[in-house]
C-alpha cells in the first residue's frame, strides 16, 4: 500500500467505518500475516509507551508492571489476543457470524490507527499540550464509533445496539482475562510478596 492509499483509507475509516470494515475484510489477508501484524503493533505500542515515558514523564514513578518494557509488551499482547477472541465469542453469543480472521484484520487496523494517534498526541504534548488533550478526546469518541461499526460489520449483526452489547460483554471478558494474566505475572513484578 502506498502512502496515498493509506491516507485515503484513514479518511474513509472516519467517514464511513462500515464500508472500510467491508473493504478490509474483503482483502482476505493470510492469518499468519495478521497475527504478525498484531505482534508488530504490540511491539510498536511498547516502544512508543517507553518513549513517551522518557519524554513526558508522569508525576509519579510507574508501577512495576508498566516500568518493565518486556512485561508491558506481554500485557499489551495478551490484551490484544484477548480482545480478538472475546469479540469473536461474544459476537457469536449475540448471534454474530464473523470469524476470527475477520475480527483480527479489523483489530490490527484499529490498533494501527491508535498508534498513529499516540504519535500525534506525543508530538502535541511536547509542543501544544492543551491541543493534545483535545486529540485524545476526539480519538476516544471516534474510536468507539469506528469500533461499533467494525463489530457490526464483522458479525453482520445488523444493529449498532447489538454491536454495543457485544462491546460491553467483550470489555467484561477482557477485564477478567487480564486480571488472570496479572495474577500470574503481576505479583512478582509489582513487588507483592509471594505469601500475600
Amino acid at each position: 500500500m502506498t502512502i496515498a492509499v493509506l491516507r485515503n483509507l484513514i479518511v474513509e475509516t472516519l467517514r464511513d467505518p462500515a464500508r472500510t470494515a467491508r473493504y478490509l475484510m474483503s482483502l482476505r489477508i493470510a492469518p499468519e500475516a495478521l497475527w504478525t501484524g498484531l505482534g508488530l503493533v504490540a511491539v510498536l505500542n511498547t516502544l512508543l509507551f517507553s518513549l513517551s515515558d522518557m519524554l513526558v514523564p508522569g508525576p509519579a514513578p510507574l508501577p512495576g508492571v508498566f516500568a518493565s518494557p518486556i512485561v508491558y509488551f506481554l500485557l499489551v499482547a495478551a490484551a490484544l489476543v484477548l480482545t480478538v477472541y472475546a469479540l469473536f465469542w461474544t459476537g457469536r453469543l449475540f448471534g454474530g457470524t464473523g470469524g476470527v480472521d475477520q475480527i483480527l484484520v479489523l483489530i490490527v487496523w484499529l490498533q494501527s490507527l491508535r498508534l498513529l494517534v499516540q504519535v500525534i498526541t506525543l508530538v502535541l504534548a511536547l509542543t501544544i499540550p492543551a491541543l493534545s488533550l483535545l486529540v485524545v478526546l476526539f480519538a476516544a469518541v471516534a474510536g468507539l464509533y469506528i469500533t461499533l461499526h467494525f463489530v457490526n460489520e464483522a458479525h453482520r449483526l445488523g444493529s449498532l445496539f447489538r454491536s454495543s452489547g457485544v462491546l460491553v460483554a467483550t470489555a467484561l471478558a477482557i477485564v477478567l482475562g487480564l486480571s488472570l494474566v496479572l495474577s500470574l505475572i503481576g505479583g512478582p513484578v509489582l513487588g507483592v510478596a509471594a505469601h500475600v
